[in-house]
């Protein structure tokens, strides 16, 4: 049999080898029971939690290829239950999933299959996962009541705060000459104080926080700025790295009571939601945790207070709300082909909204040199065009209709030769079944020829669902050749209507064609004027799931032939 094998952990220790000895206890398991297991097959989420369904690749991965027909493995083998998830809804999805398409589930370490045949089944596969979940929420409660101890304390309990040093504390062990670690405190850090005290200080000047980034960045349209509040050098952002300082990072700073002594713990907590872990919800006032300490001051009293007035009295940033549709086409979809940074409207041209690099606009030419305007109407008239003139012309639609009949023919050859395979094995299970139960009727038959016998039926079981199965695939193959050019063909035709529609049905469309963000590069013309050269990555594949949301269906094994993409390179052109 083929078996594949999942591994994960939480920690994101390195030096942890958890991952690895499941691996390998995997492979062991396998190779007992006499199963192979090819290297593509092995899946794996290092230092993601259990409760985390959306983030994890390595799971992903696994019931993709468990949903491809024919599938390409029969088993799965993971440690335990705890290890496909610490959340019991979500975990049984997933194993429902598995049994749906047909494969086992065996825990390595103790030895045993999950079935999900039977009620009985699916308890206890109900009492794993309680007993893995709850063991999750009473860590998460040791972990809360450990910090609020520490917060109450003063005590530092999450990680470095700019401005500050992290100083671990030790005690001595009565009687012995060893110490231990019992907390860590925070310290003021005088250059980067420093520095606090000058972004306060030019806020509360007058200036923005674009100009204040710009000014931390080095930009040498800033320099008088630079040296009036920071000796006109370059200053290393929190997280170091070579992306700079942003106007966020320092909002947040302007907003952080630590730097006027008062320590405040507890406002938002981690929870799980949507399978997603440590997402922040706002706890109640009064369950937060003040405590003042002068000693970590930075910023007076009148200094503070002159920053908080000039901002907002709601708190409210500014922005787009939830449910904000972008102006653009392609705002928040593209890249610049200088540094990376998103694409974004970042400034007008003679009163023309434009695209422009928003880790120039925002962090100045030190970050990104990239100070090149293209008008919105122009750029998404002419991206527009070029994907549609790619994606709905005979040849795309005569390439994806072929590569999809292929890729069901070939469904249909392996589907025949593996149904082929199948029966054999089955005859030869039921004539050792039929041995074995003529066996039995001659006379008290031992223990040994039960269990022979159990372990054929199983086996016949196994079989015939396989069978089964790749039937299903071989008949969908031949009987839906027709239907399924039909479908893709009016999926087309019915993209073509997508963007000829509003502007906010075409980005949806686009946004799934895309597989990564459009790169915009500045290029200059031959007449010497700038302009962007534009390169895309469309995925076919994605044709087949716009047809999909349009009531129709694509086989799941040509959605995964489909997903090749193909590149869009051409340049913005203005009209004379």
């Amino acid at each position: 049999m083929r078996a594949a094998i999942y591994a994960r952990k939480s920690t994101d220790d390195p030096t942890s080898v958890s991952v690895r000895r499941q691996i390998a206890d995997g492979r062991a398991f396998a190779a007992q029971k006499g199963w192979t297991v090819h290297e593509e097959h092995i899946f794996d989420d290092d230092g993601i939690s259990g409760a985390d369904f959306v983030t994890r690749r390595g799971l992903t991965g696994l019931l993709t290829a468990g949903a491809q027909k024919p599938r390409p493995f029969d088993v799965v083998i993971t440690a335990d239950a705890d290890r496909v998830g610490r959340d019991a809804a979500r975990s049984a999805l997933v194993f429902l999933e598995l049994h749906e398409a047909g494969i086992r589930v065996f825990y390595a370490l103790t030895n045993e299959e999950q079935r999900f045949a039977s009620a009985l089944d699916r308890m206890v596969l109900s009492l794993r996962s309680f007993g893995s979940e709850l063991e999750r929420e009473k860590a998460k409660q040791r972990t809360h009541a450990t910090m609020r101890d520490r917060a109450e304390h003063g005590y530092v309990t999450g990680g470095t705060v700019y401005g500050y040093r992290n100083v671990p504390v030790f005690a001595d062990v009565a009687g012995t000459a060893q110490q231990v670690h019992t907390h860590v405190r925070r310290e003021i850090d005088p250059d980067q104080a420093a520095v606090v005290r000058a972004i306060f200080q030019a806020y509360a000047d007058g200036l923005g926080l674009r100009t204040i980034a710009r000014a931390l960045n080095g930009d040498p349209a800033q320099g008088e700025l630079s040296r009036r509040y920071f000796q006109g050098r370059r200053v290393v952002p929190p997280r170091g790295g070579t992306h700079g300082w942003n106007p966020p990072t320092i909002l947040a700073m302007l907003r952080r009571d630590t730097y006027r002594g008062m320590v405040v713990w507890g406002k938002r907590r981690n929870t799980d939601r949507g399978g997603r872990t440590r997402c922040q919800v706002l706890q109640s006032e009064r369950d937060w945790v003040y405590r003042e300490n002068e000693s970590l001051r930075i910023v007076s009293d009148e200094l503070w207070s002159a920053v908080q007035r000039r901002q907002r009295p709601d708190g409210n940033r500014g922005g787009p709300g939830v449910g904000h549709h972008s102006a653009s086409l392609f705002s928040g979809l593209a890249c610049c082909g200088v540094c990376g940074g998103p694409l974004t409207i970042a400034g007008s041209r003679k009163r023309e909204r434009c695209y422009g690099c928003s880790w120039h606009r925002n962090r100045g030419n030190t970050i990104c040199a990239n100070a090149l305007l293209e008008s919105v109407s122009v750029v998404d008239a002419r991206v527009l065009a070029e994907i549609e003139r790619t994606v709905l012309t005979p040849e795309a639609r005569r390439f994806v209709l072929e590569t999809a009949e292929d890729a069901l023919l070939r469904m249909a050859a392996c589907a025949s030769r593996t149904g082929a395979d199948l029966g054999r094995s089955l005859s030869r299970v039921g004539r050792e079944i039929q041995n074995l139960l003529t066996a039995i009727e001659q006379g008290d038959p031992p223990a040994s020829l039960l269990e022979q016998l159990r372990a054929r039926e199983q086996e016949r079981e196994t079989i015939e669902a396989e069978l089964a199965a790749t039937g299903d695939a071989g008949a969908l193959t031949e009987l839906d050749r027709r239907r399924m050019r039909r479908v893709l063909a009016d999926g087309l035709d019915h993209l073509g209507g997508v963007f000829a529609a509003d502007q906010t049905a075409a980005r949806r469309a686009i946004t799934k064609l895309l597989p990564e963000r459009i790169r915009f590069t500045p290029i200059a013309l031959p007449t010497g004027e700038r302009t962007y050269q534009f390169e895309a990555k469309l995925a076919l594949g994605r044709i087949a799931s716009l047809v999909r949301q349009n009531g129709a269906s694509v086989p799941d094994g040509v959605r995964t032939l489909l997903q090749a993409s193909f590149r869009v390179v051409t340049i913005v052109k203005r009209a004379a």
